[in-house]
């Protein structure tokens, strides 16, 4: 279901969407964060071979300072207890910015 959510946001960007559906995608993030889990989306951050939360696609030369170009699935996390527990590794295509 997670994975639905963040696909659904990422297809409806906020000028194309009509704020009705928006809304709706908001709601069910929420339903998500109230059973516990958080959904991450790690575009844009830096990626090095040590993350273990991603499994990444390498798009060109793997050198130099890799970025999340793309995610397919995000992080998700379950929250007990306070802690964070790694549910999902997010899968993702990085390259050089």
């Amino acid at each position: 279901m997670a994975n639905l959510i963040f696909e659904l946001e990422k297809k409806l960007q906020p000028q194309q969407g009509s704020p009705a559906v928006l809304r709706s995608v908001e709601r069910m993030k929420a339903v998500i964060g109230e059973a516990g889990l958080l959904l991450v989306n790690p575009a844009g951050e830096a990626y090095s071979e040590t993350r273990t939360d991603l499994e990444a696609s390498i798009a060109g030369p793997a050198s130099g300072k890799l970025v999340v170009m793309d995610v397919i699935k995000p992080i998700v996390y379950s929250s007990e207890e306070g802690r964070r527990n790694l549910v999902q590794r997010g899968v993702v295509i990085v390259g050089q910015k």
